[in-house]
C-alpha cells in the first residue's frame, strides 16, 4: 500500500509539470479536471492496475482539514487597588500681615476746604495699625501721587505705634498759587522700604483734597431762624483746620502739648470737635477747638501759630462759649499775639465765659498791626478749679 502511495505521488507530480510546461506564457489557464482525473487514472493502471482497484479517483485529491479552533478565556488578572494620588494645593501668595493700616477719619482739612492761594496749613489723619508689627519712627509717610503742595517726599512718625493703636499723622502743606482744585496723596512706608497704605488690600492712599479760592462762601448762619445770612469773607487763616500747626503749651512749662490732645492728660489739651453745641444749645456749623486748662486752679493751655502779615481790613472772628454739658466751665478766654523782633506777648483782647452765659460771637479788628508779622496765641485759663472747663473756640478765623 506504502509502495502504490508513492508511485502515485510520483506520477501526479510529473502530470503537474507537463501541463505547466506545455501553457502558452501570459494565457489564462484553463483546467480540464475530467481529463486530469482520466491520466492519472491511466497511469495507476499502467504502475499495476491493483492500486487503481483499491483506491477510487476522487480520493486522489487530499482533503484541506481547516482546525478548529476554540477560544480559551483568558483568566482576569486582578488590578491592584491603588489609591487616588492627592493633588497638590493651589499655592496662594502669602499675605503680608506686618504692614497694615486703617483710615479712621480726617482729624484736619476735611475734602473741599477752602484756602486762599500761598497758605501754609497741615493735614491731619487719623489712623489704626492694622497689622502685626510695631511702627517705629522710621516708619513715614511718604507723598505718591498727584498735585504736589509745597509736601515733604517724606514725614517720619513722631512715636512708636503698637498693633491695635490708634495715632494721628501729619503733613505740612501749602495750598497753590492758582485757583482751582487739588489732590495729594499718600502712602506709608515701613522701616525696611515697604510701601504700604489702607483699605480692604492695604494699598489705598491717605490724601489731601482742597479748594484754592479767593473768595470764600462761609457756612449759614441762622439768625434767630428768620433770615438767613451767607456772608462773603476772604479767609486769611483757618486755625481750626490748621489747630496742629500751633505750638500747645500749659503755663508749667513742661514742653508742647501732643496735638490732637488726651483728654484724659491732667496737663490739658486741645482736640477738634465737629458737631459743636455751646451750653445755651446753640447748635453751630462748622469745626470748633475744644481747649482745656491744666487740671489745676488757675491752669491755663495756649497755641501760638505761625506768622502771617497783617493787612489792613484783616479782622479775627469766632464764637466762644463752653461746650454742652460742662456744668462747672467757668474761663478766661485771650486773644494774643507775638510780634516779629519784639519780646513779649501782648494782647488784642479777653472775655470771661460762665457756663450759664450765652455763646459770644467775637471780632476783633487786627488793622492797627498792618504792616507787621504777628503769630496769634489762643488763650484759655481757668477761673479756680479746671473741672469741665471745656472752652469752644467755634470757627476761629482771621478774614479781610
Amino acid at each position: 500500500m506504502k509502495t502504490n502511495l508513492k508511485y502515485i505521488t510520483i506520477a501526479l507530480v510529473v502530470i503537474i509539470g507537463l501541463v505547466s510546461c506545455s501553457l502558452p506564457f501570459g494565457q489564462p489557464v484553463k483546467i480540464d479536471e475530467n481529463a486530469v482525473n482520466t491520466s492519472v487514472a491511466q497511469t495507476l493502471v499502467a504502475l499495476g492496475g491493483a492500486g487503481a482497484a483499491t483506491l477510487p479517483v476522487d480520493q486522489l485529491t487530499p482533503a484541506v482539514v481547516v482546525p478548529t479552533i476554540t477560544s480559551v478565556p483568558l483568566p482576569t488578572a486582578a488590578l491592584p487597588s491603588v489609591a487616588p494620588t492627592a493633588l497638590p494645593p493651589t499655592p496662594i501668595p502669602t499675605k503680608d500681615t506686618c504692614n497694615q493700616a486703617k483710615w479712621i477719619e480726617d482729624v484736619t482739612v476735611l475734602d473741599g476746604t477752602v484756602f486762599l492761594p500761598n497758605v501754609a496749613f497741615t493735614k491731619t489723619w487719623r489712623i489704626q495699625n492694622a497689622g502685626t508689627c510695631t511702627w517705629n519712627t522710621n516708619y513715614a509717610i511718604v507723598y505718591s501721587s498727584g498735585d504736589h503742595m509745597s509736601e515733604p517726599a517724606a514725614t517720619a512718625l513722631l512715636a512708636n505705634v503698637v498693633p491695635g493703636a490708634i495715632v494721628d499723622v501729619s503733613v505740612n502743606m501749602k495750598s497753590p498759587a492758582d485757583n482751582g482744585s487739588y489732590t495729594t496723596n499718600f502712602l506709608l512706608r515701613s522701616d525696611t522700604g515697604l510701601i504700604f497704605g489702607t483699605g480692604s488690600a492695604y494699598n489705598a492712599a491717605l490724601y489731601t483734597q482742597i479748594k484754592v479760592s479767593k473768595l470764600m462762601l462761609l457756612p449759614t448762619f441762622d439768625l434767630g431762624g428768620v433770615i438767613p445770612i451767607f456772608p462773603l469773607e476772604t479767609l486769611v487763616y483757618n486755625f481750626a483746620s490748621n489747630y496742629c500747626s500751633g505750638s500747645w503749651k500749659n503755663a508749667s512749662g513742661i514742653g508742647t502739648l501732643p496735638c490732637p490732645g488726651d483728654t484724659s492728660s491732667n496737663a490739658g489739651y486741645v482736640v477738634r470737635n465737629d458737631n459743636p453745641v455751646l451750653s445755651d444749645d446753640n447748635t453751630l456749623n462748622g469745626v470748633a477747638l475744644v481747649t482745656h486748662p491744666q487740671w489745676i486752679d488757675g491752669g491755663s493751655i495756649a497755641g501760638t501759630f505761625p506768622q502771617f502779615t497783617v493787612e489792613n481790613g484783616m479782622k479775627f472772628r469766632a464764637t466762644i462759649g463752653c461746650r454742652k454739658g460742662g456744668n462747672a466751665c467757668n474761663v478766661r478766654y485771650f486773644l494774643r499775639y507775638y510780634e516779629d523782633g519784639v519780646a513779649g506777648l501782648k494782647q488784642l483782647n479777653q472775655w470771661d465765659i460762665k457756663y450759664s452765659d450765652m455763646s459770644l460771637p467775637v471780632d476783633v479788628d487786627l488793622s492797627g498791626l498792618a504792616g507787621k508779622k504777628i503769630s496769634i496765641v489762643l488763650q484759655v485759663v481757668a477761673n479756680g478749679s479746671p473741672n469741665q472747663d471745656w472752652a469752644q473756640w467755634v470757627n476761629p478765623r482771621v478774614i479781610k
